[in-house]
């Protein structure tokens, strides 16, 4: 299940944006999609395991395109940590190479 909240003006896309995620790849845990300021952490997003729930922040003020992506990129790290996969670097390639994939195929869709 999906949960949002924080403010963004791209929030009204994170629905369509699991969704389409959701329909390639299989998320068990609850996630939250908390959208705030992450200016000082110099970050688009962040992905963490809170209990059986997994939460992610988002930058608050992102393009469009750049929310999308960075959403995908973060759903990514949903599916590695359901997986066990623990390796940073293992994680960050695989999501940076999946979010341009995923994002074009997005934009077809």
């Amino acid at each position: 299940m999906l949960f949002t909240s924080g403010k963004s003006s791209n929030s009204h896309l994170t629905q369509k944006v699991f969704e389409f995620f959701t329909s390639t790849y299989d998320i068990v845990s609850d996630v939250e999609v908390f959208h705030t300021d992450l200016s000082d952490d110099n970050a688009f997003g962040f992905t963490e395991v809170n209990g059986e729930e997994q939460f992610i922040q988002v930058h608050n003020k992102l393009s469009e395109k750049d929310y999308v992506i960075t959403l995908l990129h973060e759903l990514v790290h949903v599916v590695q940590n359901e997986a066990g996969i623990i390796d940073d670097e293992e994680r960050e390639n695989e999501a940076y190479d999946l979010e341009q994939v995923l994002y074009k195929n997005y934009c077809a869709s």
